[in-house]
């Protein structure tokens, strides 16, 4: 089913951002109908011109599972939004509230059953700060990862880089790995990735330690030259003989 990609009018996202206190026991509750009824008051939710087939995520009792593929599965739904867009809190608060809601509290449900506040409202709205925010928002996570790892270069499996990064720890790492400016460049990430998947190759089981040892190092090589400009290869290369340096000396 095609729809188009809703978003929050200012004084929706507002309302729900600053009162959470007073709206709290809906979330708790699960309450559908409430939201229903809130939504459709006061052009609260607005149309973009953006369109989109209504995605099926997969609910597997294992996160690590159905991380993995609801990255494939978001990313796929909206590929065609610009990043500037897929920027936005009252985009992904809205869908999280309205069209995916059901996901929202089948992946929020540890934290909703405990009132876990804080996270809720991570979770729901961009509360991390800016670049933080993508990648701990509940569904603006899957679509940036999904961006930045997404190897278009790849015909027959573009998502092999995905597939890797998501194999394990997926929301440990998003927090360490992307709050670096360097590894917002879907260039620089592609360039780790494959650097990563070249230490395993060598032997070497892959932790959250070595995406932190690999974006510490793009930190301080990036003071020095521009990261910017230089190709997914040649980060591969400069990152894969940093690491090798780094975990082959005392082999």
């Amino acid at each position: 089913m095609s729809v188009k990609l809703p978003f929050f009018s200012e004084e929706a996202l507002m309302d729900l951002r600053t009162n959470y206190e007073v709206y709290k026991e809906h979330y708790y509750n699960r309450d559908g109908r409430w939201f229903d009824e809130y939504l459709k008051r006061d052009n609260r939710v607005l149309e973009s011109k953006f369109e989109f087939e209504m995605p099926k995520f997969n609910f597997d009792e294992d996160y690590s599972v159905s991380d993995r593929e609801n990255v494939k599965i978001m990313y796929g739904a909206l590929k065609h939004l610009p990043p500037s867009v897929a920027a936005q809190e009252k985009i992904w608060s809205c869908l999280a509230h309205t069209y995916f809601r059901d996901y929202t509290f089948y992946r929020l449900k540890k934290e909703l059953d405990s009132k876990n506040d804080s996270r809720i409202n991570s979770a729901l709205f961009f509360k991390s700060g800016k670049n933080r925010s993508y990648f701990v928002h509940v569904l603006a996570k899957l679509w940036w990862v999904g961006y930045l790892t997404f190897d278009e270069n790849n015909k027959d499996d573009p998502y092999w880089l995905t597939d890797f990064y998501c194999e394990r720890d997926f929301t440990g790492k998003n927090i360490v790995f992307f709050s670096s400016s360097f590894t917002s460049n879907r260039e620089i990430t592609k360039g780790v990735l494959k650097a990563l998947i070249n230490l395993q190759r060598e032997g070497v089981k892959i932790k959250r330690e070595h995406y932190i040892s690999a974006a510490r190092y793009l930190n301080i090589i990036g003071g020095a030259r521009v990261l910017d400009i230089l190709t997914s290869g040649e980060i591969e290369l400069m990152v894969t003989n940093r690491l090798k340096e780094q975990y082959f000396i005392h082999l």
